[in-house]
């Protein structure tokens, strides 16, 4: 996903939930440079890889999955979860850490003709002010790693320069919010709706795409990059039917296929093979810190009631034995994790009962918005809440905009959100800086130690992240329930075990590569 990962009965209120600044595929960040070219290799997706057309930052990091394929990025994540420069054959950051200096690849072609160099990767970032695009809520004005200029001295240099210190800016431009658009696409975005402006070392072949159903890639062979990939075609086919897609890959339909809902899992291994990753948290961001849609939740308490009223164990137990119950919002093996706020946080109903009575909110009442029934999860946590003194009301949306309109209008939020391998980046562009803080709450701690970890590298970095785990637990900002797995299914005769981009749910598209 790095997309947002919907469920029947979700309740959560935005496509773009998933802020982790890594992904698939591309340049120099891949494996595969000595893969020879093979034939076709054929990928099941559990869901529309470009349902709005092919401009690539109207979706979230997860998408690179698809696009990286027709496009390039000024950085990308590799399978150690390491990001590599890739249209960048070197960057600087300054002193201070509020400049970035970029050189730029020679050579580099997009599809309308237009040629990589200083002014087209200034206009790319300058849509940054584009409230449309994925790039405004972490590069944009009040954006997560806000860029407050983009300068082009001469044809191969880029100078970025951040509001606030990035040590590690290259982050930011990693993937999809680092994904370079020809010149004819970013004067016209519109265009990008029918065919992609891309540099990548595939082309899209229309005659062969039916656009929700099968996408055709075949590669350009004079594409700088072209001799890292290893397919000469590849076929994307949208196989949203859990069995279905499970079933497209044991019969060999499909050499790939991700994200295989976990209740397939056996079937396939059974017949194929599946690899696995971490990192998809489920559970509540809290929406409202300051009590504007429910006067209860400014008070940290009422919020970390809810926490000790969940019962994470016994929903794994029930519901989801493949997973793991978690306390905190950092997945457990990124940076900053913490096994004893688990330890801390563990269901203790007297402690949530008293932490309520204490806060004057001895019988709470949540109402929450969703879109169809509930699922088991949510009405698993109703029954546990109410043990406590909570109630909490569903409320079924009757549009899609009545959904999304709720992180506005009530307290909580809830959902699978892809937090992968970068925390710090989805705290800053979804807990801080994005949809799940549309009230604007501030809290010393949670941004002091956000900055740390954005501004400093090596153990200053570490125990920043740790800082900012702790904080947002401590706060009650988020209340997860379990970590999740994504898994997908490949054909072992057919192709190696793919790679997921670290721990981000996602595979590394550059590194399918035949079987050896």
């Amino acid at each position: 996903m790095n997309r947002f990962i919907s469920r029947p009965g979700v309740a959560v209120t935005a496509a773009v939930a998933v802020v982790s600044l890594a992904a698939c595929g591309g340049g120099n960040g891949g494996g595969g440079s000595s893969a020879s070219a093979s034939d076709t290799v054929t990928v099941a997706l559990d869901a529309d890889a470009a349902p709005n057309g092919y401009d690539p930052l109207l979706y979230s990091q997860g998408q690179y999955q698809f696009f990286s394929s027709l496009y390039d990025s000024l950085f990308v994540t590799d399978a150690e979860g390491k990001v590599q420069p890739s249209l960048v054959t070197d960057f600087e950051t300054s002193p201070d850490k509020l400049q970035l200096t970029l050189t730029l690849q020679d050579g580099v072609t997009f599809a309308d003709g237009s040629t990589l160099d200083s002014t087209l990767v200034k206009a790319n970032l300058d849509a940054r002010s584009d409230t449309d695009l994925l790039i405004n809520g972490t590069l944009g004005a009040g954006g997560s790693q806000e860029i407050t200029d983009v300068a082009a001295p001469d044809p191969k240099t880029v100078v970025i320069t951040w509001k606030a210190p990035q040590a590690q800016g290259e982050t930011a431009l990693a993937d999809t919010n680092g994904i370079m658009v020809g010149a004819d696409g970013v004067a016209d975005r519109d265009s990008l709706e029918a065919e992609p402006d891309g540099s990548g070392p595939y082309t899209l072949d229309t005659g062969k795409t039916t656009k929700g159903s099968t996408y055709t890639l075949d590669k350009n062979a004079d594409q700088w990059n072209a001799d890292n990939w290893s397919y000469d075609t590849i076929v994307f086919k949208i196989i949203t039917d859990p069995q279905a897609l499970a079933n497209a890959v044991v019969s060999g339909q499909a050499d790939v296929a991700v994200q295989l809902d976990q209740t397939t899992v056996d079937l396939v291994d059974s017949k194929q093979s599946t690899t696995k990753v971490g990192g998809v948290i489920v559970g509540f961001p809290v929406a409202d810190k300051t009590g504007a849609t429910n006067p209860a939740f400014a008070d940290p308490n009422v919020r970390l009631a809810l926490s000790y009223g969940i019962d994470r164990e016994a929903i794994v137990k029930d519901l989801h034995p493949a997973s793991k119950a978690t306390a905190q919002l950092f997945p457990s093996d990124a940076p900053g994790f913490d096994e004893s706020l688990n330890e801390t946080y563990a269901y203790d109903p007297e402690k949530a009962k008293q932490l309520l009575a204490d806060a004057g909110y001895p019988d709470l009442s949540i109402d929450m918005t969703i879109l169809g029934q509930p699922d088991p999860d949510l009405l698993a946590i109703q029954d546990q809440w109410k043990q406590i003194g909570v109630t909490l009301n569903f409320i079924n949306a009757t549009s899609t905009d009545q959904l999304f309109a709720a992180a506005a209008t009530q307290p909580l939020l809830f959902g699978p959100f892809a937090v992968g391998s970068n925390p710090a980046g989805f705290v800053a562009g979804v807990v801080v800086g994005g949809f799940a803080n549309l009230q604007k709450a501030t809290n010393p701690a949670i941004e002091g130690s956000l900055g740390a970890a954005l501004g400093a590298t090596g153990d200053a970095q570490q125990g920043a992240l740790k800082d900012l785990n702790a904080a947002i637990t401590n706060e009650g900002w988020y209340i997860p329930v379990y970590e999740d797995f994504t898994y997908a299914g490949y054909n072992a005769d057919k192709v190696a075990e793919p790679k997921w981009a670290g721990t981000n749910n996602y595979l590394v598209l550059q590194d399918i590569t035949p079987a050896s």
